[in-house]
């Protein structure tokens, strides 16, 4: 049975895929989205040789060898993109995400991007806006006593500066309880990195602004 953020990242996945599973670990992923009816076909990849031979392992106890495919890539350069429809980057840090966005040999429009980033979203949304990609749609899971984001992405061609909201809350929504959660550590994060993120005093008062708003939202929803 997957966790919740890999359950999130599944639900997402588009019905009859060929999906790409970037840094698969035990290969949970591709066999859910196979035994569910999810995928047809699925690439498991690694970086790592132990980590794929788990994987492989796990494929073969499930009787599913001749559809999910484990392959040794750093990210996405030894992927055969042929044929691919959805890719999974999940488990790593935001900046790790770009990495492999920036080093991809292939061409990534019309393809659907399922993200989950365990550190730096805010970092991984602004550069998903600025190259070009939309990011369609989040929702937020716990999972023990963390609150992860998952982000369901296509490359629009379309350049789009975000503003510190857009790229430190996401889509995340106070009404719900995930959302709230999210939105409340976000919040102690920009508070506590603002002085190292700023250039100037006009930037600073901005950020102090945004913050004293979304704290009052925050009161506001819990009264």
């Amino acid at each position: 049975m997957l966790n919740q953020r890999l359950l999130a990242c599944a639900n997402f996945v588009r019905q009859n895929a060929y999906v790409c599973d970037v840094g698969t670990d035990h290969a949970q992923l591709p066999v859910y989205l196979v035994e569910n009816g999810i995928a047809e076909k699925v690439i498991a990849s690694d970086i790592v040789p132990k980590p794929l031979e788990s994987a492989e392992r796990t494929i073969s106890a499930h009787g599913l060898s001749g559809i999910i495919q484990t392959i040794l890539s750093d990210g996405l350069e030894q992927i055969p993109p042929d044929g691919l429809t959805d890719i999974v980057i999940a488990g790593m840090g935001g900046e790790t995400m770009i990495h492999i966005l920036e080093n991809c040999p292939f061409s990534l429009d019309d393809m659907q991007l399922i993200f989950q980033p365990m550190t730096k979203a805010e970092t991984l949304r602004e550069w998903l806006y600025l190259n070009a990609f939309d990011i369609a749609e989040e929702t937020f899971v716990k999972d023990g006593k963390f609150i992860y984001v998952i982000m369901r992405v296509t490359k629009t061609g379309v350049v789009h500066v975000p503003d510190v909201r857009e790229c430190w809350f996401g889509k995340a929504d106070f009404s719900t309880p995930e959302g709230y959660a999210y939105i409340d550590k976000q919040c102690q994060r920009l508070r506590k990195n603002a002085m190292h993120m700023v250039q100037d005093g006009e930037q600073y008062l901005e950020i102090a602004q945004l913050i004293q708003t979304t704290v009052n939202q925050l009161k506001e929803v819990q009264q």
